[in-house]
């Protein structure tokens, strides 16, 4: 591996916590295994998105990602109180699309061409609907993908609560701010990379992610890449079984710089072969108030960030890396 590995069926919590807090000091990835995830869960929402990329491109914009407005609600969805770290701002129906996007869509390297992947967004439900496909056109899709992020869903709070732990605070210490987190799992297909690619574009171009952590689950193609401190590029090698794990734009907020939001990208080195992968990204309520952290900030360390919510933050980073609307 190239990235530190972190076993939960190993040691207690308190070594664990001190694992993940000097990986995400150092890199702020990790592989993750004895995350208690079956393999026909993973098998499953592989499955799926198999079955669903094969698809015809005319039968995939069926479902295509700029339909979705015409399905969310209308009228902002009602406020949750405040609570903990949150604020009752009021969460827009419309804060995330779902659906099928291709190729072209968008460009995570801001400024570069289009990315060369295509993929297929769900999301929990009080944030809007979802688009599912046909179950006679594609069989057990949505059951799979449900199965998934809820699973998905219940590695991120335990990594969480590992997570306050790293900082030297409760296990539950997040829990104001996870009362109905916005949690977005996508299926992705990287075909071969194209011969006659424009220059710089490649199947994910260089970027952060944008929330509170990311889980992915990879095949075995390779080629997700992780930049070292002093900009080349590092190969994180797939462990069958493991989750990549990643911290986004709202830890380096919350701990103060303490943990990183380290760029990368994906590169689909193989010719001839796809790659497929699935990305789940778990990222705390929207009205939450992201600020740094008493246990991060002091006398020599103050805090270097204004507060922002977590849904503020997603809306303008969509909205920056969207190329087709």
């Amino acid at each position: 591996m190239t990235v530190p590995l972190i076993d939960l069926s190993a040691g207690n919590a308190a070594s664990q916590a001190q694992a993940i807090d000097a990986a995400l000091r150092e890199s702020g990835f990790f592989a993750l295994v004895g995350h208690g995830v079956p393999q026909p869960v993973f098998d499953a929402a592989f499955g799926a998105s198999h079955r669903f990329f094969a698809l015809a491109d005319s039968d995939k914009r069926r479902w295509h990602i700029d339909g979705w407005a015409e399905r969310a609600p209308k009228t902002p969805l009602a406020a949750s109180p405040p609570q903990g770290g949150a604020q009752g701002l009021g969460r827009p129906g419309t804060l995330l699309k779902r659906g099928f996007d291709p190729i072209g869509w968008q460009s995570l390297d801001v400024g570069m061409p289009p990315d060369v992947k295509e993929s297929f967004y769900t999301g929990n439900t009080s944030y809007g609907p979802n688009q599912w496909p046909d179950e006679a056109l594609v069989p057990g899709f949505r059951a799979a993908c449900e199965a998934y992020s809820a699973a998905m869903q219940q590695v991120a709070l335990r990594l969480m609560a590992l997570f306050a732990q790293g900082l030297g605070m409760a296990p539950h210490a997040f829990d104001g701010y996870m009362r109905d987190p916005i949690c977005t799992t996508r299926l992705l297909h990287y075909p071969p990379q194209p011969a006659q690619a424009a220059p710089g574009q490649i199947g994910c171009g260089a970027h952060t992610d944008w929330g509170a952590l990311t889980l992915l689950a990879q095949d075995d193609a390779g080629g997700l890449q992780v930049q070292r401190a002093d900009g080349s590029w590092l190969d994180v090698q797939p462990l069958p079984g493991a989750l990549v794990v990643n911290t986004g734009d709202m830890m380096p907020r919350w701990t103060n710089d303490r943990w990183r939001s380290t760029m990368h990208r994906v590169i689909n080195q193989h010719s001839g072969r796809d790659r497929w992968s699935i990305a789940y990204f778990f990222d705390l309520d929207a009205e939450a108030r992201i600020a740094p952290l008493p246990c991060c900030i002091g006398p020599g360390n103050p805090a270097r960030y204004e507060p922002v919510t977590a849904g503020e933050h997603l809306i303008e980073m969509y909205k920056r890396t969207t190329v087709a609307a």
